[in-house]
C-alpha cells in the first residue's frame, strides 16, 4: 500500500446528493476548515470533473489475453465551485476532484509515517465526491497483506445492496474491521493523502475530526460512515 485514501460513505446505499450540495461541500472545506486549493501542475490540477465520454479504448487482459473495452472519461477543468453545479446537474456517474493541502490549523486527521512518527507540516490532499448509477462495493480488503481473509467484492465493483456491512483491513495490522452500513453505496467522499502516510488509530476507522464529519453530514443531509481504500 502506497497511498492511503480515507472515505466517507453514505449509509443509505441509494442516496445521491444534489449538485448544489456537492459544490457547498467544497466551499465548506475551503472556507471553514483551512483546505487550500493548489492548481499549479498536472499533478495538482485544481478543480476538475470526470464523467463518462461514451468512448472506449480497446486493450487486452495481460493474464488471459481477453479483449477488453475500457471506458474513457472526459476531464473538465473548472475554476470555481459554483461551476460544479451546472457541470454535473442531471448526471448519474461522475467524480468531482479538488487538489490542495490542509493547513496545520485545520488538519482533519493525525497522519503518521510508516515508522509511526507523526508527519510534520501541511498535508497534501485530493478531496473528491463520487456518484455512480448503481451501488458499488465500498469495502476494502487488502488481499496482498491478508490473502486468507474474508471474501468481499473489491472496492468499485457492482455490489448487492444486501452487503450492508463494510469489511476493511486494518491499515496497520491487517486485521478485519467491520463497519455497519459501509458495504456499498452510490455516493461517497474521498480524502487522498500523500504517499506512505496512514492515520493514527486504534481499532476504529473513525479518525476524522468529529466536527468536520458532522458539518459534512449537515451539508449533504445524510448520515456518513468512515472507511478507507488504497492504491
Amino acid at each position: 500500500m502506497e497511498q492511503y485514501i480515507h472515505t466517507l460513505i453514505a449509509s443509505d446505499s441509494a442516496f445521491v446528493p444534489q449538485s448544489m450540495q456537492v459544490a457547498q461541500f467544497f466551499e465548506t472545506l475551503t472556507t471553514n476548515y483551512h483546505f487550500r486549493i493548489i492548481s499549479d501542475s498536472r499533478f495538482q490540477p485544481g478543480i476538475r470533473v470526470m464523467k463518462p465520454s461514451g468512448r472506449f479504448r480497446m486493450g487486452a487482459n495481460p493474464m488471459t489475453g481477453e479483449t477488453l473495452s475500457i471506458p474513457i472519461s472526459d476531464h473538465i477543468k473548472i475554476e470555481r465551485f459554483v461551476d460544479v453545479e451546472p457541470t454535473v446537474e442531471g448526471l448519474e456517474n461522475y467524480d468531482v476532484l479538488v487538489s490542495g493541502e490542509w493547513m496545520p490549523e485545520g488538519q482533519p486527521v493525525v497522519l503518521l509515517t510508516i515508522d509511526r512518527i507523526p508527519f510534520d507540516g501541511s498535508y497534501l490532499c485530493a478531496a473528491s465526491c463520487h456518484v455512480r448509477p448503481k451501488p458499488i462495493s465500498t469495502s476494502c480488503w487488502d488481499k496482498f497483506a491478508s490473502p486468507n481473509g474474508p471474501s468481499v467484492p473489491d472496492f468499485g465493483e457492482l455490489c448487492e445492496t444486501s452487503h450492508r456491512t463494510g469489511i476493511f483491513s486494518h491499515p496497520w495490522t491487517g486485521k478485519a474491521i467491520e463497519v455497519p452500513d459501509a458495504g456499498c453505496a452510490r455516493f461517497w467522499i474521498e480524502f487522498e493523502f500523500g504517499r506512505f502516510l496512514r492515520p493514527k488509530m486504534a481499532n476504529s476507522l473513525n479518525v476524522l475530526n468529529p466536527e468536520l464529519v458532522a458539518r459534512i453530514e449537515e451539508c449533504f443531509g445524510t448520515n456518513l460512515v468512515q472507511g478507507w481504500r488504497y492504491w
